[in-house]
């Protein structure tokens, strides 16, 4: 199902769905399930579900939110609803047990509809009685959240904005702020839980020291057999100081996000020139036109095309194996921040303010035009540009001097030394 139908049936078929199920909400529902008010004495969440379905990074950058309900009712049980595809990026948290977790496929519209049944299905029988909906005004999500079962619902509300038409199912709807990063906007979900005779929702600070950066260690046999594959690809792996890792393929739903492909061969140039490195190109199968394109500017000795052979998890040991991460905002960047790995991530219709990887190993680039960021919450992340020279502007020569100082430093070198015990 390709991005633009999506969008199709969520307006078209999503509107009047939130409207009349409201009305239908408020008739059959509301003396079961109240909206919370000023007199009620909050209630301790005791199952709490989170709903992120689409973007494989937002339920990594979730997991502030997530450790904060953990913490503050220990006695909660955390589940999840997402994208069968996307599965992989609540698992490797590895804060949410996996039968916890459910999914709704997206290989047909049959499968969709009977999957989506199947959810709720699950979700109703688990007794949850919170929603969290992280999805910023996606009306699916919100008629999820409206016919969970759950007693308390929280999720983001329009107010006086132009945000999208999502129903009245929220008893608690929380101000979006497109001006904070969307690891704060996910915390003020979860926090204005217990908290009323506030509007809109949430005034209170979210401090930064709460932006909690989860963190995976790959298994050392499994670093070892990745480290085995690839020099068997390419002998110069064993020998060489640096893997440098590039990610070239913004994806099909959102291909405005990608550095020009020519900029990253000739990047890959500059660094092979300079350093002892091989670059290895990573995705999925629609990245191999571009590894192509990269492994005819530089050759096959310093380069390597590895689009479509890693699984998720041989992602994770990747990026633990190499030095550098140049890429576009992503799945993969979000990824990165669980490893030690350097991680350059380039901004142009979207902003780091808002989607920058968590952690202290990522550097953000972007140009700054005066139509950036042109994607949003507001307008569907659907932009009109054809042309994104806010890409463009980011030249080779910059990212190459962020990369040159990466490897320069010396704790990269030790990285380096460690890949070879």
């Amino acid at each position: 199902m390709n991005i633009d139908l999506i969008r199709a049936i969520d307006k078209w078929i999503g509107i009047p769905a939130c409207f009349f199920l409201t009305i239908a909400h408020n008739i059959f529902y509301r003396s079961k399930f109240s909206r919370a008010n000023e007199s009620e004495q909050p209630r301790r969440p005791k199952r709490i579900l989170f709903i992120e379905l689409s973007e494989m990074g937002s339920a990594i950058l979730a997991y502030p939110a997530m450790k904060y309900m953990l913490n503050r009712y220990p006695d909660s049980e955390l589940y999840f609803l997402i994208f069968e595809q996307n599965r992989f990026s609540v698992d490797i948290l590895n804060i949410i047990p996996r039968d916890h977790v459910f999914t709704i496929r997206m290989d047909s519209p049959f499968d969709f509809f009977f999957s989506t049944l199947k959810a709720l299905s699950s979700v109703r029988r688990a007794g949850i009685d919170t929603v969290i909906d992280l999805e910023l005004f996606s009306r699916f999500s919100s008629l999820l959240s409206g016919l969970s079962g759950a007693r308390v619902r929280v999720g983001y509300g329009r107010y006086h904005e132009e945000g999208l038409y999502r129903g009245s199912f929220m008893t608690h709807r929380v101000l979006y702020n497109c001006h904070q990063h969307i690891s704060k906007n996910f915390l003020a979900l979860v926090k204005s839980i217990e908290r009323k005779g506030e509007y809109p929702f949430l005034k209170a600070v979210i401090p930064e020291h709460e932006l909690i950066v989860p963190k995976y260690q790959s298994d050392e046999g499994e670093v070892k057999a990745l480290r085995e594959r690839l020099s068997a690809i390419n002998p110069a792996v064993s020998e060489a100081k640096h893997l440098i890792l590039f990610n070239p393929n913004a994806g099909d739903f959102l291909r405005v996000r990608a550095w020009p492909v020519e900029y990253y061969a000739a990047l890959a140039r500059k660094i092979i020139r300079r350093f002892n490195a091989v670059i290895i190109i990573i995705g999925l199968e629609g990245a191999r036109r571009e590894a192509r394109k990269i492994l005819d500017y530089v050759g096959s000795r310093h380069c390597i095309d590895f689009t479509n052979q890693t699984t998720s998890k041989e992602l994770i040991c990747l990026m633990d194996l190499a030095d550098v991460l140049v890429t576009a905002d992503g799945g993969p960047a979000h990824f990165a921040a669980l490893t030690s790995i350097k991680n350059i991530v380039l901004f142009g219709p979207e902003t780091p303010t808002l989607y920058a990887p968590l952690g202290q190993n990522t550097i953000c680039l972007l140009s700054g035009l005066a139509c950036s960021p042109c994607l949003s919450a507001y307008n569907h992340r659907k932009t009109s540009c054809t042309d994104p020279r806010c890409m463009k502007a980011i030249t080779v020569d910059k990212v190459f001097e962020v990369v040159s100082s990466c490897l320069e430093k010396t704790g990269v070198s030790s990285i380096a030394e460690r890949r070879r015990c």
